[in-house]
C-alpha cells in the first residue's frame, strides 16, 4: 500500500514539474515568475537569441526584478531584430529613462509616433517625461493631444492640469482646477487628484470649494489623514473655529501631533474664545518651530490674555525679528531654491538666481561655484557651440578670479587650466585678442586673451603624479571599450557583453575621479 502510495506521489511531482517545464517564459512573467525567467535564461541557446519572444520576456523579467540595464540590453536586441516592432521601440525607451539616457527614450518614443502618431502610450510616457525635464509646454502638447483623440482620462486630465500648475499663474492655476474636478467626477476615490485640487482651492481662498471637496473625499477615504487636516484648514479658513478645532483635535487624539495639527488646533481654540485651551498647544508647536511668525504670535497672545505678560513681550519681539530677513537664511532660501530648479530641469533660472545673491553678497562664493560646476564637463563640441562656449567661460573666469582675492587653498586648481588652456588656443589660431563671454542675467562682454593668460599662469600646474594617474584611467577606459567592441564583432548573447567585475569596478571608478574632477 505504502509502495503505491509512494508512486503516485512521484507522479504526481512529475506531473507538476512537467507542467511548470512546459510553460514558456512570457507565461511565467505574464505569472510574476521574474526569477524562473531569469534563471532559465541563463541555459538559453544561441538559436534562443534569435528569437524576438524569448528576448523579449527575459528583458520583461529583468524590468520586472528592477534590474533595467540588463532589461535594456534584451529589449536593444529585440529592437535591431526588428528596428520598427512599436512594443519594442516603447520598451526600450521605457527602461532607459530608469537608468538615464533621456535622449534615446525620446527618440524612441518620437520614432513611435512616425509610425501611429496617435499611439497612446508613448505620447502619455513622452508627456511624463518631458513633465519631469520641467517641459511643461512640450508635455502639454502630447496631454493635450491625449485629451483631443483619447475622450475623458482621468490620467490624462489630471497631467494637463499638473502642467498647468507648474505655470503658476492665477489663469493657469484656474484651468488646473477645472481639470483636477473632471478628473475626480471621472476616479472620485484618487485620493492624491483630490488633495492637489484641495489645496489649490485654498491657495485661492475658495474654502467652501475646499470643504465641499475634502467631504467627498473623506466618503471614500474617511481615515485619510491629509484629507482631515485639509477639512481643518477649510474650517479654519470659513472662520468655523470650532469644528476646526473638533477636526484638529481628532488627529492630535490619534497620535498625529505634527507641527500643522498643533498650531492650528490651538490657533482654533484661541480665535473661539478659549485661548487659556489653546496655550499648550501652540507652546508645543512654538517648541517644534521657534522661528514661525505667526506661531509666535498666536503663542504670545494666548499667554497675554491669561496670566505672563512679560513673556508675551518676549515672543512678540521675537515674531518680529523672525520678520526681517536673515543673512543666513535668505542665502540658505536660495541654495534650496536653485536646487529644486536644477533638479526640475529650470536651469537657466536657477543660474539666475545663484548669480543676482553673488552680486548682492560677492563673499558668498558657493553660488559661483554652484554656476561652474553645471559648466564643468568639457566635451568635443563644446567650442563649437557658442552659447554654450561663453557661459562656460563666465562661469570659470568668474569663479577664479573671485576665489583667487580669497586665502583659501589653490591647491586643486590646476583643474581649470586644460579647458582655460584650450580657449587661448582656440583665439591664437583665429587671430582673436578677445573672446566673449555671457553672463546668467543674459549681459555680454569682452575679456581680452591677455588677461585670460594671465590667469592661467597663476593656476597651479598639474601634479606628476595626477597626470600618471590620469593616464592609467584612460587606459583602462580603452580596454573595457575594446573588449566591448571585440564582444560585439563575435556576436555574443546581450548578457555577455557586460564588463568582468574587475573592469566594471575600474571603470566605475574612472567615472567617480572624472565627475569629481
Amino acid at each position: 500500500m505504502k509502495c503505491k502510495f509512494s508512486l503516485l506521489l512521484l507522479l504526481c511531482v512529475l506531473s507538476l514539474r512537467g507542467q511548470a517545464q512546459s510553460l514558456t517564459l512570457q507565461e511565467l512573467v505574464n505569472k510574476k515568475q521574474f526569477q524562473e525567467v531569469i534563471t532559465r535564461a541563463g541555459s538559453l541557446t544561441p538559436a534562443d537569441s534569435a528569437d524576438y519572444a524569448t528576448m523579449s520576456a527575459v528583458g520583461q523579467a529583468y524590468e520586472g526584478m528592477l534590474r533595467y540595464k540588463e532589461a535594456y540590453q534584451y529589449f536593444s536586441h529585440c529592437l535591431k531584430m526588428d528596428t520598427n516592432n512599436v512594443d519594442a521601440l516603447n520598451a526600450v525607451a521605457r527602461v532607459a529613462v530608469n537608468f538615464g539616457r533621456v535622449a534615446e527614450a525620446k527618440r524612441c518614443y518620437n520614432q513611435v509616433l512616425k509610425v501611429d502618431s496617435l499611439n497612446f502610450y508613448a505620447n502619455y510616457q513622452l508627456a511624463r517625461l518631458y513633465y519631469q525635464l520641467g517641459d511643461y509646454g512640450k508635455a502639454t502638447e502630447h496631454y493635450h493631444l491625449l485629451a483631443f483623440t483619447g475622450g475623458e482620462n482621468p490620467s490624462v486630465l489630471t497631467g494637463l492640469a499638473d502642467c498647468h500648475v507648474k505655470k503658476n499663474t492665477l489663469p493657469n492655476r484656474i484651468i488646473a482646477m477645472e481639470l483636477y474636478g473632471r478628473a475626480l467626477v471621472l476616479n472620485p476615490e484618487n485620493i492624491r487628484v483630490a488633495s492637489s485640487l484641495i489645496n489649490l482651492l485654498l491657495q485661492n481662498g475658495d474654502a467652501k470649494g475646499a470643504l465641499q471637496v475634502c467631504d467627498m473625499a473623506l466618503f471614500y477615504n474617511p481615515d485619510n489623514r491629509q484629507i482631515r487636516q485639509s477639512k481643518g484648514m477649510s474650517l479654519y479658513m470659513q472662520k468655523e473655529y470650532l469644528r476646526a478645532d473638533t477636526a484638529y483635535s481628532g488627529l492630535l487624539a490619534e497620535g498625529d501631533s505634527s507641527f500643522l495639527n498643533l498650531k492650528y488646533a490651538g490657533a482654533a481654540r484661541y480665535m473661539s474664545g478659549h485661548a487659556l485651551d489653546g496655550v499648550d498647544l501652540l507652546a508645543k508647536a512654538y517648541e517644534m518651530d521657534s522661528t514661525d511668525v505667526e506661531t509666535a504670535l498666536l503663542y504670545g497672545a494666548a499667554i497675554g490674555k491669561t496670566y505672563d505678560r512679560k513673556r508675551a513681550y518676549e515672543l512678540f519681539d521675537l515674531a518680529e525679528r523672525n520678520m526681517q530677513p536673515k543673512k543666513f537664511l535668505v542665502n540658505l532660501l536660495v541654495s534650496l531654491r536653485g536646487d529644486i530648479l536644477k533638479r526640475d530641469g529650470r536651469w537657466e533660472e536657477a543660474e539666475k538666481l545663484y548669480y543676482a545673491a553673488w552680486k548682492e553678497d560677492p563673499a558668498q562664493l558657493s553660488f559661483l561655484y554652484e554656476i561652474s560646476r553645471y559648466y564643468w564637463d568639457v566635451d568635443p563640441g563644446l567650442f563649437q557651440n557658442e552659447k554654450k562656449l561663453q557661459k562656460t567661460i563666465f562661469s570659470k573666469y568668474t569663479y577664479l578670479t573671485a576665489y583667487m582675492k580669497t586665502d583659501k587653498s589653490q591647491k586643486y586648481l590646476y583643474n581649470y587650466r586644460p579647458f582655460l588652456e584650450a580657449v587661448c588656443e582656440d583665439a591664437f589660431f583665429r587671430n582673436a585678442d578677445e573672446v566673449t563671454m555671457l553672463a546668467p542675467d543674459g549681459k555680454k562682454t569682452k575679456l581680452a586673451v591677455a588677461d585670460l593668460r594671465a590667469l592661467v599662469a597663476q593656476l597651479p600646474q598639474m601634479p606628476e603624479d595626477e597626470l600618471l594617474r590620469r593616464k592609467k584611467m584612460q587606459e583602462q577606459m580603452l580596454k573595457a571599450q575594446k573588449r566591448e567592441k571585440d564582444l560585439r564583432k563575435s556576436g555574443a548573447k546581450p548578457d555577455t557583453l557586460a564588463l568582468s567585475k574587475e573592469e566594471e569596478g575600474k571603470v566605475r571608478k574612472i567615472q567617480k575621479d572624472v565627475g569629481s574632477e
